[in-house]
């Protein structure tokens, strides 16, 4: 089963006033590489990063510059990427497609706290159930990415228009999935705003302290 990585990095950061993925975590260390970096490390045969035309990819780690130059790692330009988080996912689907994979995990470059032991665990849940449709990150029930979407909701998926994103099709009674219930809510952190940034920076800070994070 082949599953590649959708990681959306196209989302215009009004809130925040400048380019999230580019904001530092510590030096060298970006946030948008940070869930960047744990997708490579993880069983995912590609990572498919999608982007605006305006990003020049400053942002992205060396690790991951190399593993464009083996195709392990791609870019999508997203040209209608100011409509709304749809057609960045949509744009990221195409290239799984394009690919032949059967499901594509999709992430959000603003989750900096994602480990790829968390990926690993949604890909076995993935795995190891026969016909499932999907398989979502939980928080307290709710689905949210990363999230695995299967073959059989990429129809679905690229209908979507403007900000929606594929949570309204784990409800949708043509699909059947799980909810993987988060272990550790820091995967969820919102990082929309300045001071939720600030917070996030101390956080990571007390995770390096403690050897948690690398």
């Amino acid at each position: 089963m082949k599953l590649v990585g959708v990681y959306l990095a196209a989302g215009s950061s009004r809130r925040m006033g400048r380019a999230k993925q580019s904001l530092q975590m510590a030096e060298g260390v970006s946030l948008g590489g940070m869930a960047l970096l744990q997708a490579l490390h993880s069983e995912l045969a590609c990572v498919v990063v999608v982007v605006r035309e305006s990003d020049d990819l400053a942002w992205l780690p060396d690790e991951a510059r190399s593993a464009i130059g083996t195709g392990r790692c791609r870019v999508a330009v997203c040209k209608d990427a100011s409509l709304g988080m749809a057609h960045s996912l949509r744009a990221g689907i195409e290239v799984a497609e394009s690919l032949l994979a059967d499901g594509a995990l999709v992430m959000l470059a603003d989750q900096p706290f994602v480990q790829s032991a968390m990926i690993g665990a949604l890909i076995a849940s993935y795995r190891g159930e026969a016909g499932c449709d999907f398989v979502a990150s939980g928080d307290q029930g709710m689905p949210k990415p990363p999230a695995i979407l299967g073959r059989s909701m990429w129809p679905a998926v690229m209908r979507l228009e403007g900000d929606a994103g594929a949570r309204a099709l784990f409800h949708m009674p043509a699909y059947w999935g799980q909810i993987e219930e988060a272990a550790d809510a820091l995967m969820f952190i919102d990082m929309d705003t300045q001071g939720q940034y600030e917070e996030a920076l101390r956080i990571y800070k007390n995770l390096l302290a403690l050897g948690k994070v690398t």
